[in-house]
């Protein structure tokens, strides 16, 4: 894909599109539409070629070559409005057969939203981050995306070896939860990479969710998410042959909250994220962090590479245990002018009460214990 202010053009050579599939299936409306998609896992509805087209500019034209004869576009957004032809349809003309399938989109006359947008200087890194995140399980995989030249890499949730997962079914969904710590990054973990992320048939729709969208800080399900949360990634895979049980979008943005596969999932979710959460919320005590970096590392797993893999069977989260405390504390009251004095005799007037209080303790273990 590349752009510019005035114009749009996507390639690819995955095949090409034959001249009848444009015809029958590609370049349709309406109820034939919907079932032009009943063999595709990603499309069913939501942003589609022609939508996306449309929103983009007034001037499209496509080409695509194909082994069985491929077909080219030329439209003007305006003039093809205003036909009265019913029912609507793509005047496309058919081009011979290629010995290899590309196809190449290009829109111009494009709208001035679309050019504002275009010119912003942070788009293109926005737009590469967006693909990076909803593709990660295709690229490098599958198939390779360059914006503007620029490769994208794909962006993995960085997940331990460690982890409780359980798989299982919803009608014709398969779902499988994997939840455990994160692999740090320089030692620290950062809230940007904890939460849940959830993907449809591959592509990501959820991200680092820490809202109650996910259960966090709804009764019964998880405790808000708060910073002693940060090491925690959660991961939902839905996979089904018919995507539309899928519970997600429209816009495949995110989830249908109403969609009964995702509401017996997210109980379970709940379940499977308590593990991992009772163990960093154990990690703190009234002193504070309670358990080393490295006692954390303990319970990252041997690995630090990140693999997403499926367990056949239920994992469970494997939390070393708590090291013991042996820690202590001392109060006492006694009048401010006996502190002061004290203070004087040591030589240290401005020394914090706590400070002094170590101090003395300190005194009286090497000169009558030790």
């Amino acid at each position: 894909m590349s752009f510019t202010p005035t114009k749009v053009t996507i390639e690819d050579d995955c095949g090409g599109i034959s001249f009848v599939d444009a015809r029958d299936h590609v370049f349709v409306f309406g109820a034939a539409d919907q079932e032009s998609h009943q063999e595709d896992q990603l499309s069913v509805y939501g942003i589609g070629l022609k939508r996306a087209m449309f929103k983009l500019g007034k001037n499209i034209q496509m080409t695509s070559d194909h082994k069985d004869g491929g077909f080219e576009l030329k439209l003007d957004v305006g003039k093809w409005a205003e036909s009265k032809e019913q029912p609507w349809k793509f005047n496309i003309d058919e081009r011979p057969r290629a010995s290899s399938g590309t196809t190449t989109l290009e829109v111009t006359a494009l709208y001035k939203a679309v050019t504002s947008r275009l010119s912003d200087a942070l788009f293109e890194s926005q737009l590469r981050d967006r693909i990076a995140r909803a593709y990660s399980f295709f690229i490098s995989k599958i198939i390779d995306i360059y914006v503007n030249g620029h490769p994208v890499v794909a962006e993995q949730v960085a997940i331990s070896d460690n982890q409780a997962s359980e798989n299982f079914s919803v009608e014709d969904v398969n779902v499988a939860i994997l939840a455990g710590l994160g692999v740090p990054k320089d030692k620290r973990y950062v809230a940007e990479t904890a939460g849940w992320n959830v993907y449809c048939n591959g592509r990501s729709v959820i991200s680092y969710d820490k809202t109650s969208l996910t259960g966090w800080g709804v009764d019964g399900l998880l405790p808000a998410f708060q910073p002693k949360h940060r090491p925690f990634v959660g991961i939902v895979f839905f996979t089904s042959d018919h995507p539309e049980s899928l519970p997600w979008t429209t816009t495949k943005l995110g989830v249908n909250t109403d969609n009964i596969v995702w509401q017996r999932t997210l109980k379970r979710m709940a379940d499977i994220g308590k593990q991992v959460t009772r163990f960093l919320d154990a990690r703190y005590s009234e002193d504070g962090t309670s358990i080393s970096s490295d006692e954390l590392q303990d319970a990252i797993g041997s690995s630090k590479t990140v693999t997403l893999k499926i367990a056949s069977t239920p994992l469970l989260f494997k939390a070393p245990p708590k090291p013991p405390n042996n820690m202590t504390t001392i109060q006492y009251k006694v009048e401010k002018k006996q502190l002061a004095d004290a203070k004087a005799a040591t030589g240290q007037k401005s020394i914090s009460n706590s400070e002094f209080g170590r101090y003395t303790f300190d005194y009286f273990v090497d000169n009558e214990v030790n």
